[in-house]
């Protein structure tokens, strides 16, 4: 009898074009539904033609969720159209983020499997103003406890914020049917998700894993290159090049990616890296580990933003259960 496959590894498996174990489908697309993967997965084994070996209801399901994903993303290519077309009116030439960058520049009738929450530009701090001032006269406003602003009509919201001016490689003004942006390195984006994840979103203490960010890393090595000892070089600090190690350790687990000799022999990257493993496999008996890592991370933050005004008991409980329980694609 053969042994049922972890849906994880189904899951790297498939968006990766591999065959497909034999497995549990309802965990499988429960766990692609929560890490954002299911149009990626369906286009993956339609891409090695595996379609034909499904079950026709899993075969049928996944593909109403890419063509409904694909849908959108048109929707959202004309709202990205839209602002940076106001913008470069205005004299702006905007810098693309994360998933903004793959939906401009992608030919409209190949646009990526991606599912992108919100469109991430950035703009000089001179022009943060006028850049604003562009949103509003389109109609956008902006949104309660959350960093964009957007409108009824659309399906994501638009983050404009000030242009982070550190990265060694300069970004490349790139054009398409007359509009005009600037697309960060490969270097430079793989980065920013990488910092991104580990610091801004606490993953590298929490101890959880985005595996959708993982795979737009791994798709951004396989289209353009990285160069993965330069940005381990560029980590300011120990603490950041651990979390680099980190997740460069993640990558060559369920991509395969290689990876510099240096990231596979630190200790803290090592045990780091098995933390997150032994939870994402082992939700029950990680909890525990889990939930401390969260209980850290979110006293962490209240103090560390200030949030910590009037430092009661209740208050310091009812922030850190709502860090607990936040609602985040990650494993």
């Amino acid at each position: 009898m053969s042994r049922v496959a972890h849906p994880l590894d189904v899951l790297v498996a498939g968006v990766r074009g591999f065959p497909i174990p034999d497995c549990d489908w309802r965990a499988v697309l429960a766990l692609a539904n929560r890490t954002l993967l299911t149009p990626a997965l369906f286009e993956a084994i339609s891409a090695s033609e595996g379609l034909d070996r499904l079950d026709p209801e899993v075969a049928e399901y996944l593909g109403f969720l890419h063509a409904c994903n694909r849908d959108r993303n048109q929707r959202l290519r004309a709202q990205l159209d839209e602002a940076v077309g106001a913008l470069n009116d205005a004299g702006i030439c905007p810098v693309l983020l994360k998933g903004a960058v793959p939906i401009f520049l992608c030919p409209g009738n190949r646009l990526p499997a991606r599912i992108t929450s919100d469109l991430d530009i950035s703009v000089d701090a001179a022009e943060l103003p006028a850049a604003q001032r562009c949103a509003e006269a389109l109609g956008y406003l902006p949104v309660p406890l959350q960093r964009g602003v957007a409108r009824p009509q659309d399906v994501g919201m638009l983050e404009l914020r000030e242009t982070w001016t550190k990265s060694p490689e300069p970004a490349t003004r790139v054009g398409r049917d007359g509009l005009w942006v600037m697309v960060p390195s490969a270097n430079s984006r793989a980065m920013h998700w990488i910092m991104h994840d580990l610091f801004k979103e606490g993953d590298y203490w929490r101890g959880r894993i985005d595996l959708r960010h993982l795979h737009d890393l791994w798709r951004l090595a396989e289209d353009e290159g990285v160069d993965w000892p330069a940005l381990r070089g560029w980590a300011p600090d120990r603490r950041a090049q651990n979390a680099i190690d980190t997740q460069y350790l993640a990558l060559s687990h369920f991509f395969g990616i290689r990876i510099p000799a240096e990231s596979d022999r630190q200790p803290v990257a090592r045990l780091q890296h098995w933390r997150r493993l032994f939870t994402a496999r082992h939700p029950v008996a990680g909890a525990p580990l889990r939930l401390a890592a969260n209980a850290s991370w979110g006293a962490r933050q209240l103090f560390r933003t200030g949030g910590m005004t009037d430092p009661t008991p209740a208050r310091i409980a009812r922030g850190i259960v709502k860090t607990l329980f936040e609602n985040r694609a990650r494993i």
